[in-house]
C-alpha cells in the first residue's frame, strides 16, 4: 500500500530533508516517528517531492511511502483519517507536522510524478527586527521597491539557461529550466516573491531572490536580470539570500 503524506515543517532545526550520516534531516525524523507507530513492523523510506536544504521551511511538502505488512494495510486502509494523528503523536517537539495522509495508486511518486513546484521567498522590509519572524523571513533595512524587483523578475518567466543563479555546488547536467510564473508583491512590511516551475536548479530560488533585492535597493538596474541570462556567470549575480526565508509552498500533480 503506498501512503502519501503532506507535511509542513520549519527547517531552522535540520540539515535539510534528505537523510544525512552526521546530521538530523526531516526525512529521518518522519520516518523513525512512522516506524514507531508500526511497532517498527516496517522499515520506513519516504520520498519527498523537494529536497530542501538545510534551514529551508515548507508548508507543502509532499512524500510517499510503501507498506507491505498484510495487517498494516488491512487496518491502516480502514483509518487512514488517523494516521496523521499517530505520527504526529511521535514528532512531538520536532518542528514537524502531518497534515494529511491519504491512499496512492502504485504509479504515483512524490518527486517524479510533481508537475509544478511553487516556492515563496520573503522578505521582511523595516528597520526594526521582528521578535516573531526572527529565521523566518530575510530581514532588510533599506526599503525596497517591489515594483522594480517584479518588472525585472518577467525577464526569468519562460525557458532560460540559468548558469547565473545555481550555486557552484549544482550537480545538474543541464543549466535550462522553464519558470511558468514569478511575482514580486508587498504585503504591509513584507515583500514576497513567489516562483513556480517543474523543477529547480540548486540555489535557484535564493540566488534570484538575493539578485532581486539588489534591484530593489536600487544597486542594479531593472534590465540587470535580462544581462545575467545574456551572460551566465554566477559571480555577476546577487548573493544567495539566507535559506530561512525560503517556504515550499505547494506542488501540483
Amino acid at each position: 500500500m503506498r501512503i502519501k503524506l503532506a507535511i509542513e515543517y520549519a527547517g531552522g532545526g535540520f540539515s535539510g530533508w534528505q537523510k544525512q550520516k552526521t546530521s538530523r534531516s526531516v526525512q529521518e525524523t518522519i520516518e523513525e516517528a512512522i516506524e514507531k507507530v508500526f511497532d517498527n513492523k516496517e522499515s520506513i523510506v519516504l520520498y519527498g517531492a523537494g529536497r530542501t536544504d538545510t534551514g529551508v521551511h515548507a508548508a507543502g511538502q509532499i512524500a510517499h511511502f510503501d507498506i507491505n505488512d498484510e495487517e498494516l494495510c488491512k487496518f491502516w486502509s480502514n483509518n487512514m483519517s488517523k494516521l496523521p494523528i499517530a505520527i504526529n503523536h511521535y514528532l512531538r517537539g520536532c518542528a514537524v507536522v502531518i497534515l494529511s495522509s491519504e491512499i496512492v495508486c502504485q504509479d504515483f511518486h512524490a518527486r517524479f510524478s510533481a508537475k509544478i513546484r511553487h516556492y515563496k521567498y520573503l522578505i521582511y522590509n523595516r528597520r526594526a527586527k521582528s521578535v516573531f519572524y526572527e529565521n523566518r523571513a530575510w530581514h532588510i533595512i533599506k526599503q525596497l521597491d517591489d515594483v522594480k524587483m517584479n518588472e525585472a523578475a518577467q525577464f526569468l518567466c519562460g525557458t532560460h539557461n540559468l548558469n547565473s543563479f545555481r550555486s557552484a555546488s549544482c550537480n545538474a547536467k543541464n543549466p535550462v529550466k522553464t519558470i511558468s510564473n514569478i511575482t514580486v508583491y508587498r504585503d504591509h512590511e513584507f515583500v514576497i516573491i513567489e516562483i513556480s516551475a517543474k523543477s529547480f536548479l540548486h540555489n535557484q530560488v535564493r540566488i534570484i531572490a538575493g539578485t532581486l533585492v539588489q534591484i530593489g535597493n536600487g544597486e542594479r538596474g531593472v534590465e540587470y536580470i535580462s544581462f545575467l541570462l545574456d551572460s551566465g556567470d554566477r559571480t555577476l549575480a546577487g548573493p544567495t539570500a539566507p535559506p530561512y526565508g525560503l517556504y515550499l509552498s505547494r506542488i501540483e500533480y
